[in-house]
């Protein structure tokens, strides 16, 4: 399935999920009374602010349309791994991504998107959600996005990767023209603060075989040079072919 991969206009998914929401009591197809929200005995403090659950999705495939943020924060989901980016954001790839018919085979390689229509699905996804929060009742929607770039240092430091990274930290710029859009729908978005940042902390993605002194230097450049904060998602085969395939010990308290 070699089709190009399009996005849904904000207003389109704006007026879906909102009239949904009215007429059908449902979101995306999903019913009102299956909407998560989270006890407040889950909530934390993470980066100055309010994680309702440490609960979320990793990124992939589905975390990088807007309608699927939606539905993942509908079903529980409160830590938003965003979809990884990367400089090479137009190879040719096989669709889908991940085939699952009889053995599971993995052939993604980056986003299916641009850039630049990355940011702008996490951008309306972020200002859907608080919409949708304002309007179930909810003081805050209890969400973190965490960014996720790949897959080496040279990419990272593009000029690109690095006004996506800048935009996500302070979206100022591009926030008040989606929440108009948004508010033609939902006139309420405009009762609510909308924070400008989308998110300051980052998980770094690499690619199996990167050398270990290559991680450190990306980690080192977004600590040090960007002050994100990071995270940095470790491939097993880091620790060598030996221990890569070992068999695990028994655990001593797992005994008969």
């Amino acid at each position: 399935m070699e089709k190009a991969f399009r996005t849904a206009p904000l207003g389109l998914l704006a007026r879906w999920i909102f009239s949904e929401l009215d007429t059908r009591d449902s979101v995306l197809g999903i019913p009102k009374q299956n909407f998560q929200v989270p006890g407040s005995r889950l909530a934390s403090q993470l980066f100055g602010r309010t994680l309702a659950a440490p609960l979320g999705v990793a990124a992939g495939p589905h975390s990088q349309l807007s309608q699927n943020i939606v539905a993942s924060w509908l079903c529980g989901a409160r830590f938003i791994e965003l979809k990884t980016v990367q400089i090479l954001d137009e190879i040719e790839v096989s669709r889908p991504c991940i085939d699952a018919a009889d053995e599971t085979y993995n052939c993604e390689w980056s986003q299916e998107l641009k850039l630049e229509q990355s940011f702008d699905e996490y951008l309306n996804g972020w200002v859907l959600v608080h919409a949708l929060a304002h309007k179930l009742g909810l003081q805050d929607p209890g969400m973190l996005f965490n960014m996720s770039v790949g897959y080496n240092l040279e990419g990272i430091q593009h000029e690109r990767v690095q006004r996506f990274i800048a935009s996500m930290r302070d979206a100022s710029e591009f926030l008040p023209a989606a929440i108009d859009t948004v508010a033609k729908v939902y006139p309420g978005v405009r009762d609510i603060e909308i924070p400008h940042q989308l998110s300051n902390h980052i998980t770094l993605s690499t690619m199996h075989g990167c050398p270990p002194a290559e991680i450190e230097r990306i980690g080192r450049h977004l600590l040090l040079d960007l002050g994100v904060e990071t995270w940095v998602k470790l491939n097993p085969t880091l620790l060598g072919p030996g221990a890569a395939t070992r068999p695990a010990q028994p655990d001593p308290w797992l005994r008969d």
